[in-house]
């Protein structure tokens, strides 16, 4: 069995790693729990011998950065992320979800969930790349699947950047020599397979492919089909026959070979999916956070350890073992134990007050975390506003130049009496103005929307500020009061081990 170097440390002095949930080219995951605030989480760290690559650890971390500013339902959230001495890692959200590789193993889902899967995989897209970020990676391992009460999905798209950043950077180390990094087979837009260059209409291709591939069980081209040459795509109509032609039309276009000839942008596909659905679409649920019986799934068997333990059961935990050996030791202390009780007693009523400073220090924390939230939700709305009608105005735009050559194509053919020529002439006229007004709407709303992401930024830039400010508050407050504890259990354990008292924190 292969070796866990990170398999129960303490990473960044908070994220207690309990349990691998996976890897990838260059990093593990593992479920972590927050031993300040005893929250789950998922944490991603670069393996020992990627870790001490400098160049690696930096792309890591922008990318990182990048995707922390999208803050979409659909994106698996990234909330923090940094650098230790042996390593770079990220702490996302935990999702109890599985990955749609999972769910397809056990057979397609059938053309509409798959739309539903794909409109919301398309709605992620449209956040993202207007923030500037290109997945390249979109394939079923990477879609997290939350099927909630009720049937509905919840979908989460994940592994952002990691994709840009294996295709952009060969790891040359002393242990491993050199490492050529590949995208998946089968998933890859053609263009990325012949020149080597894309852009959001490569991550459009990909969706189209794993649309097909959940809504009928198999890719639209084999993987090593030649990208200069794809064969026929066959229509999901043949194979699924409740298909509607919509869907057929709709992946024909996200799966064309030339981006040129695929949607525009995100936004278009989601209108796309949308009029798939028609009727049947329902607005998307409200993730339901973890059970206990998932918490309870991965904690370790043992009693937790009271210097490992979550802050808030510590002060407790000492005042009934204290209890308990006040109870035990009535009428039969000598003045050591006595004084020894007396000491005690005093450390417990600093826990105490300790407990009341750390309890207010991760309130503020978590009301911090809610209002970073809040203000990346309103700010990702206006930017999902902002987005959509500038990718109308684009459309439209299109749509006029298109006309505009068609009736100049008229004009000048010839083929028209002289007072049709007239009506031309001011038809091109008109069309041309309503082009440029098109386009300059598309430009202001372009400009609106830079200058709200740069808001966003700033906004994003001051909550990590406060946020590094309050950790390390609750980290120091924290550590005084483990501390104490540690020094008032040795005072405690020694008065009760002649008494035959048991103080084992399970058991109290």
């Amino acid at each position: 069995m292969r070796e866990l170097p990170w398999l129960g440390r303490l990473v960044a002095s908070r994220y207690r790693l309990i349990a691998r949930l996976g890897e990838d080219n260059i990093a593990e995951l593992y479920l972590a729990r927050h031993v300040l605030i005893d929250r789950l989480g998922a944490i991603k760290v670069l393996r020992p011998e990627m870790g001490r690559d400098r160049a690696l650890r930096k792309l890591f971390l922008r990318e990182a950065k990048a995707v922390n500013r999208i803050n979409h339902p659909n994106i698996v959230e990234i909330s923090d992320y940094g650098e230790t001495e042996e390593t770079a890692y990220l702490v996302m959200e935990y999702v109890p979800g599985e990955p749609l590789t999972r769910l397809l193993a056990q057979g397609p889902v059938g053309w509409e969930r798959a739309s539903r899967i794909g409109l919301q995989i398309a709605l992620a897209l449209s956040r993202a790349h207007e923030m500037g970020v290109i997945h390249r990676d979109i394939k079923p391992t990477n879609v997290l699947v939350i099927q909630q009460r009720g049937g509905a999905d919840i979908v989460k798209l994940t592994d952002f950047g990691v994709a840009k950043l294996l295709d952009s950077h060969t790891v040359v180390t002393k242990t491993t020599g050199l490492v050529p990094t590949q995208l998946t087979p089968g998933y890859i837009a053609p263009e990325m397979r012949l020149v080597g260059t894309l852009d959001a209409r490569s991550d459009i291709f990909s969706l189209g492919v794993l649309v097909y591939e959940a809504a009928c069980g198999a890719l639209p081209f084999p993987a090593d089909a030649p990208a200069s040459a794809l064969p026929r795509l066959t229509p999901l109509g043949q194979l699924i026959p409740s298909a509607p032609p919509q869907l057929d039309l709709l992946l024909a276009r996200l799966l064309a070979a030339d981006p040129d000839d695929r949607p525009r942008d995100a936004f278009e596909v989601v209108a796309m999916f949308r009029a798939v659905l028609g009727d049947s679409l329902e607005p998307p649920p409200e993730v339901e956070p973890p059970t206990e019986r998932v918490v309870r799934k991965h904690r370790p068997s043992r009693g937790p350890k009271l210097l490992t333990m979550p802050f808030d059961r510590i002060a407790p935990l000492c005042e009934r073992a204290f209890d308990a050996v006040s109870v035990a030791a009535r009428g039969s202390m000598d003045p050591v134990d006595e004084d020894n009780i007396a000491k005690a007693a005093q450390l417990c009523t600093m826990l105490q007050r300790l407990h009341e400073i750390v309890t207010t220090d991760a309130k503020a924390l978590a009301a911090l975390e809610e209002r970073a939230r809040a203000i990346r939700s309103e700010f990702g709305a206006r930017l999902d506003e902002l987005g959509r009608d500038r990718s109308r105005a684009m459309g439209w735009a299109t749509s006029v130049a298109e006309r505009t050559e068609f009736v100049r194509a008229q004009r000048l053919s010839g083929a028209h009496p002289v007072n049709a020529m007239d009506a031309l002439l001011w038809e091109e006229a008109t069309l041309e103005h309503e082009e440029e007004v098109s386009i300059d709407r598309a430009d202001e709303l372009g400009q609106e929307f830079a200058e709200l992401s740069a808001r966003l930024d700033l906004a994003n830039e001051a909550i990590e500020r406060d946020k590094s400010t309050l950790e390390a508050q609750l980290e120091g407050h924290a550590a005084a009061l483990r501390a104490l504890a540690g020094e008032a259990w040795m005072l405690l354990e020694t008065v009760a081990e002649p008494l035959g008292v048991t103080l084992a924190p399970e058991s109290l």
